[in-house]
């Protein structure tokens, strides 16, 4: 592909080299005489100069200068008299009868300072009144101007019919260029064909090792959501258990409680039987001892409520401890479905890993396989 750019490149630049005085002209208009005839073109450089008279010799104060308009077109310096430049900027156009005409193939353009001007020369053989001088405005101008006209000046009879040599020569090269292409592209299409088929089972096998992958990740993620859940009903047991603990310390205390109040009432009902012994025996002493009996009636009346009180916190002990032994129910049942949860949730991991497992065995025949 690269060599056939190359080729069609040259091709361009050649054909362009032969004919670009054909190509430039674009249009042809008369504007009222025949001495105003304009070409709309593109010129290859425009500008003023300054020319002194042709074939001058030397050059001094009263060498006469004269400003010209000049127009570089392919292979020819056309200058005009410096009133064509208005015209020029303002139409497009140069006029096609020009004060003086310099075939520039196979000259000479050198700088030429001896004018005291930035100028330069244009020589050839068949100059025969002598050499041509020019100067500009200004040397960098001056450069630009020598410049073109060197690029100009190769522009000749010979190099186009060497190039149209070589267009011809480029254009049998890309024709057997073209040739070899088509076939090798008919050689390569066989070669396609034949390969078609064999493609066409590797992307069958692609796809199922793709859908396999697919299948062994979404059990990775199933069996990674079973692992979490197991870990989250673990933390859960444990937790049940330290509740569990929490309750069997509390119950622990409350039957500690209620033995001290158990003992608190027995010694409680051993006092009062000694007092109602001690009323007994004192009966007889009840007016002498009037005013003792009634302390101890206050003192009895007061163990007696404390004995109600007793009475009321052990039932309320009890009490407690029924609804205790209740929440302890309730949790001794949650704490047996936790387990069975565990139970169900470590069978299913069992179920996936074994899943997994035959997975990775398809797997590895696929690859075989592969």
């Amino acid at each position: 592909m690269s060599l056939t750019n190359d080729i069609d490149e040259s091709l361009k630049e050649k054909k362009n080299s032969v004919s670009s005085e054909e190509r430039s002209v674009k249009t042809a208009s008369v504007f009222g005489g025949d001495d105003a005839v304009d070409i709309d073109a593109n010129v290859q450089y425009a500008g003023m100069l300054k020319k002194p008279p042709f074939g001058t010799k030397s050059y001094g104060m009263l060498t006469r200068w004269t400003e010209r308009f000049c127009v570089v077109k392919e292979s020819f310096l056309l200058y005009y008299d410096k009133s064509e430049k208005k015209h020029y900027e303002s139409k497009k156009m140069f006029n096609i009868h020009p004060k003086g005409v310099i075939p520039l193939a196979n000259c000479h353009i050198e700088k030429w300072d001896d004018t005291g001007k930035p100028g330069f020369k244009i020589t050839h053989a068949s100059f025969k009144t002598g050499n041509l001088v020019m100067a500009a405005r200004s040397a960098d101008e001056r450069d630009n101007w020598i410049k073109i006209l060197q690029e100009c000046s190769k522009i000749t009879w010979n190099n186009a019919q060497l190039g149209a040599a070589q267009i011809k020569q480029l254009e049998e090269n890309t024709n057997r260029i073209n040739k070899e292409k088509t076939e090798y592209i008919e050689k390569l299409n066989k070669e396609a064909e034949a390969l078609k088929h064999e493609t066409g089972k590797k992307e069958e096998l692609e796809k199922l090792s793709k859908k396999l992958e697919e299948e062994r990740a979404a059990m990775e993620n199933v069996a990674n959501q079973f692992k979490e859940e197991k870990e989250m009903t673990a933390q859960e047991l444990l937790d049940a258990m330290e509740a569990m603990k929490k309750l069997d310390e509390e119950r622990t205390n409350l039957d500690t409680a209620s033995k001290e109040l158990e003992q608190n009432l027995k010694r409680v009902g051993e006092e009062k039987a000694k007092q109602e012994d001690l009323v007994k025996k004192e009966q007889a002493e009840k007016e002498k001892l009037a005013a003792t009996s009634n302390e101890l009636k206050s003192h009895l009346m007061t163990v007696e409520e404390e004995s109600k009180k007793l009475v009321a916190e052990k039932q309320k002990t009890e009490q407690q401890l029924q609804e205790e032994e209740k929440k302890a129910q309730v949790f001794e049942e949650e704490k047996k479905k936790l387990l069975r949860s565990a139970t169900e949730a470590q069978i299913n991991l069992e179920e996936v890993h074994a899943k997994k497992m035959e997975t990775e065995l398809e797997l590895g025949r696929t690859a075989g396989v592969l």
